[in-house]
């Protein structure tokens, strides 16, 4: 039913990038999408690509640019940032940007119709955000099948625990030290959001795991 192209939505974070080394092992032949929304991280996670696919997959990346979605969002990942932030789950409320998977799953699938792909990866992790959930993820692929056609979306860290992810990072070897991950600076890593954190906790295990 499925043919062996993939459209990866690929930013250049942890998540992404773990699941690119993951689609590499199961020997996906990979369309990296990146989608620029408008996003404050643009800057840092298009340099991140560039390092980490080059020489690494055959296929050129995609990049759409809809900067002016960012107008209709909300959160930190487009500016508007927090003003007092005591906890993880109050940066996920407000790192939150609606719809954000919703829009982001539907190009990659006009893109993948394009390509005559019948796969999509995306790669989110946990239910931290109404759309990142296996419910919606399963939604989601019942609407594109009456849209436009059956798609395998492949997500194998929703609703899992980050822990998962980053054990898969140092079993696939991935260079975490090139990614970028800040939803806040679009420049360098802000240190304070989820993201930030996660990924100084991810190479601090790596550094571990080597010793």
């Amino acid at each position: 039913m499925y043919n062996n192209k993939v459209v990866l939505l690929f930013s250049g974070g942890i998540d992404s990038t773990v699941l690119l080394f993951y689609l590499i092992r199961k020997k996906y032949d990979i369309f990296p999408l990146y989608i620029n929304y408008g996003q404050t991280s643009y800057e840092g996670e298009i340099a991140a690509i560039e390092k980490i696919i080059e020489g690494l997959i055959n296929n050129k990346l995609m990049i759409i640019n809809i900067q002016d979605v960012s107008k209709i969002g909300c959160g930190s990942l487009v500016g508007e940032y927090p003003n007092d932030v005591t906890s993880r789950e109050d940066w996920y409320k407000d790192e939150f940007f609606p719809n954000r998977n919703l829009i982001l799953l539907s190009l990659a699938a006009a893109y993948a119709y394009k390509i005559n792909a019948t796969n999509i990866a995306i790669g989110v992790v946990g239910d931290s955000y109404s759309d990142t959930s296996k419910e919606f993820l399963d939604e989601m692929k019942k609407t594109l099948e009456i849209s436009l056609g059956k798609y395998n979306i492949i997500a194998p860290y929703a609703n899992m625990d980050r822990k998962k992810v980053i054990e898969d990072a140092i079993r696939y070897n991935v260079p975490i030290e090139l990614t970028f991950s800040c939803n806040s600076v679009g420049n360098r890593h802000c240190m304070l959001c989820t993201s930030c954190l996660d990924r100084e906790n991810a190479l601090l295990l790596k550094k571990l795991a080597i010793q």
